[in-house]
């Protein structure tokens, strides 16, 4: 399968609205996902305070991505948004155009919007680009 498991040299958390619909996307897309498991100290600080919980990990090339649950307090309709102070995008690398190519592919059959395999003219690397659940923008770079 493309986006084959490596080395971690960068992990990224992000907070979502519903871990299972995002792992549901991710899974979708071909990842293979993991449950992390939390202490009842770290659960009670999200939304519904639950006595127990996971976080949904998947990783991208070298990127160990950590999908977390909204915390107490976060509107129950909140989504990204990147005209807020804050993460613009997420944009990791994949090994080969192939593996690009299965993303765009996998995304169709979701019926995810995206424009294909682009080329980045300033950086001089194909990549594509669509938006999760939570409407973070993503970019997969080969490269």
């Amino acid at each position: 399968a493309a986006l084959t498991e490596k080395p971690v040299i960068a992990a990224i958390a992000l907070r979502v609205q519903d871990p299972e619909a995002s792992r549901a996307f991710f899974t979708a897309l071909g990842f293979t996902t993991m449950d992390i498991p939390v202490p009842p100290e770290q659960s009670r600080t999200w939304r519904g305070a639950p006595d127990s919980g996971v976080l949904v990990a998947f990783q991208v090339g070298g990127t160990f991505m950590v999908l977390e649950p909204p915390l107490a307090g976060t509107a129950v309709d909140d989504s990204f948004d990147e005209r807020r102070i804050g993460v613009d995008h997420m944009a990791v690398n994949v090994d080969s155009r192939d593996d690009l190519q299965e993303l765009v592919d996998r995304l169709a059959g979701l019926g995810v919007a995206t424009a294909g395999i682009e080329m980045d003219l300033v950086l001089g690397h194909e990549y594509v680009c669509f938006r999760d659940p939570d409407n973070v923008q993503w970019e997969f770079y080969q490269g």
